[in-house]
């Protein structure tokens, strides 16, 4: 209808130019590009029209066929985005449900029509790993890194593929870049310092440590990082000890002289402290160190550290006079007493041991290593069946027969007083808990043996 009108008013317009025409001749000369046209006025006047219409035509059609192009354009990525969603849907399902192997061939037919897809790159590297193919799970990783290279998610996780992998140096370099993307970053930092502090790199361990510490903000966490940073300084000037050589002696004592500057209520600093000074023959400043450590924080470690110096000088008068004075500072001390009464069987001074254990018993509640000793006392003393009345003692009681350094964290034992616990990578949490805490009930005793003893378990 539109197209009928539009001829019918270009009739019309015809029409009236033909009639002023003939009612109107007029000749007038049009120049074009240097030639002379003789022409009359009407004609030119319906010619310039019919040309304006004729524009006016043209880019009508133009913009509607434009239209029409785009429109096609954008139905046919309407289709290919449904399509790709709908395959999109079909792998995340059958990744939740296990299905790697479909998953894998849904994410891999939509990265074919649309490379763009960053997520899927990480997604099928997942699943490479879950197939233990960290070869192709790199691969990934790798085209995903070329389509986002500023994602700091990728090498983090090629990082860790080369852990597995035990490609050292390509995981540092990997991680390396991983800061250069965010330098808060600080899992990236925390595994660029695990990779160092696992390789005995700890100069290295130690200046990672220090970003980290300027990027903790909450308190307690500042706290146990600042502690781990003691602890790597501690490992550091461990190891410098047991290379032995004079400037690596040199070079752990000012390490540990940094430690007990930098944090006074940090114990494995100054037993560190006292272990370099005996090991450089300065058993006298040792000896100070520790006496000083044990009288600031009444930890029974310090004391063992002297008694093994006097015992291996064959001095034991002074270690007898030091645990004597101690005690008389501190009566309510148990432990001390419990292990003066060590102290004097190990000398053969039996009355003496079986006089403080005595007196322990009276104070405290019954734990084994209390009978433990009571036994060997006796052993000493050939009274066999006191002897093996007081293992009997010791096997009815739950724990060790010795007195067992805990980790206040997590609860781990240990024979020996350490620095760093094993369990729960905490420092400085080992001591000897109070005795009510190591009491509980065991099942009934075991049968002595055929001797008529139990056999005797290590202190």
């Amino acid at each position: 209808m539109l197209v009928k009108l539009l001829i019918i008013i270009i009739l019309a317009l015809i029409s009236i130019f033909c009639w002023l025409s003939l009612t109107n001749p007029m000749d007038v000369q049009f120049r074009f590009f240097g030639k002379v046209i003789p022409t009359d006025l009407s004609t030119l006047m319906i010619t310039s029209f019919m040309l304006g219409v004729l524009l006016v035509f043209i880019s009508t059609l133009t913009r509607d066929a434009k239209r029409a192009i785009e429109g096609y354009r954008q139905s046919r990525k309407r289709k290919k985005e449904q399509s790709l969603k709908e395959e999109l849907n079909k792998g995340m399902e059958d990744f939740l449900r296990g299905d790697l192997a479909k998953a894998k061939a849904h994410f891999t037919a939509v990265l074919k029509n649309d490379p763009f897809q960053k997520d899927l790159y990480l997604k099928l590297s997942e699943i490479s790993v879950e197939e233990n193919n960290d070869e192709e799970a790199l691969h990934w990783l790798e085209r995903g890194r070329w389509i986002d290279h500023k994602n700091v998610e990728i090498p983090l996780r090629q990082a860790e593929i080369y852990l597995r992998m035990k490609r050292l140096d390509e995981a540092i370099h990997t991680l390396k870049r991983a800061i250069n993307l965010d330098e808060t970053n600080l899992r990236a930092l925390k595994s660029l310092r695990e990779i160092y502090r696992k390789n005995r790199r700890w100069e290295k361990a130690i200046r990672t440590q220090k970003s980290i510490l300027k990027l903790t903000k909450e308190k307690q966490i500042e706290e146990e990082e600042n502690l781990f940073y003691l602890g790597l300084k501690y490992e550091y000037a461990m190891d410098l000890l047991h290379r032995g050589e004079e400037d690596d002696l040199e070079d752990a004592l000012k390490v540990a002289k940094e430690i007990v500057r930098e944090e006074k209520t940090f114990q494995p600093g100054f037993v560190l402290l006292g272990d370099i000074y005996l090991r450089m023959g300065k058993w006298v400043t040792a000896g100070k160190v520790w006496g000083k450590s044990f009288r600031r924080f009444k930890s029974i470690i310090f004391i063992l550290r002297l008694e093994e110096l006097y015992l291996n000088r064959e001095d034991p008068s002074t270690l007898l006079r030091i645990y004597q004075r101690t005690m008389e500072n501190d009566p309510e001390n148990w432990m001390l007493a419990f292990f003066y009464a060590k102290l004097c069987l190990r000398l053969e001074m039996l009355d003496e041991a079986l006089e403080e254990i005595n007196t322990i018993s009276l104070k405290q509640k019954d734990f084994p290593a209390l009978h433990r000793l009571f036994a060997e006392i006796y052993l000493h003393r050939k009274d066999f069946s006191r002897a093996a009345q007081e293992f009997e003692k010791t096997f009815e009681l739950s724990g060790s027969s010795y007195l067992p350094f805990v980790c206040k964290v997590c609860e781990k034992e240990s024979k020996e007083w350490t620095a760093y616990c094993p369990q729960c990578h905490q420092w400085s949490t080992y001591s000897i808990q109070e005795v009510e805490k190591i009491v509980s009930p065991l099942p009934p005793p075991r049968p002595f043996s055929k001797d008529g003893f139990y056999s005797l378990e290590e202190r």
